[in-house]
């Protein structure tokens, strides 16, 4: 089964990038958007994996979770990767990025044992669409030059997700998911 582990999104955080979505869709881009339900935080993608790893995968989670409180995040900027000038993936940035990185890395230490390839090379971003082609581009970077997402969320879990494709495209299940549990009742 495909797999990645990733940070999901509240409802109203889905709804508010829902909203920006829509204003960007009626640029014309070509584009395949993220539906508004699968968007998320990716920590790792595992690719495809037997499903005897899934419970080792879950105990790395469950270890992992423990020495992380939850933490109050904030969408802050439009960004593309690589870069604007060659854009295939469009995303929102977040702050807390070094907090992030030390979750995403701690996960890919572990999970190295299980002969996971250790990448190190997070960025704390939600995908809002991939680009097909460069055509009218320059209105999107024109549109979000003095746009600022302005929205925060708790991140207190992770989650282990199996993705299935389809030809309307990927649908995401949850298959485990583990809850931050220091600081919680502090």
């Amino acid at each position: 089964m495909r797999t990645f582990l990733a940070i999901p999104l509240s409802q109203n955080v889905k709804d508010y990038i829902s909203e920006w979505e829509n204003d960007f869709k009626r640029l014309k881009l070509y584009a395949k958007f993220v539906d508004c339900q699968n968007l998320h935080i990716t920590l790792k993608f595992l690719g495809e994996i037997n499903e005897d790893k899934v419970e080792s995968i879950k105990i790395i989670m469950d270890e992992v979770v423990k020495t992380f409180k939850p933490l109050e995040v904030n969408l802050v900027d439009f960004g593309f990767f690589p870069n604007k000038n060659n854009p295939r993936v469009f995303f929102i940035s977040t702050d807390k990025e070094e907090e992030l990185k030390k979750l995403a890395y701690n996960i890919e230490d572990r999970l190295e044992n299980l002969g996971f390839v250790k990448e190190e090379r997070f960025k704390s971003h939600i995908t809002i669409a991939r680009f097909k082609s460069k055509k009218n581009i320059e209105s999107l970077i024109k549109m979000i030059y003095n746009l600022k997402p302005n929205k925060s969320f708790l991140i207190d879990r992770i989650v282990l997700f199996k993705s299935i494709i389809t030809y309307t495209g990927p649908i995401y299940e949850e298959i485990f998911t583990s809850l931050f549990k220091f600081g919680i009742n502090e």
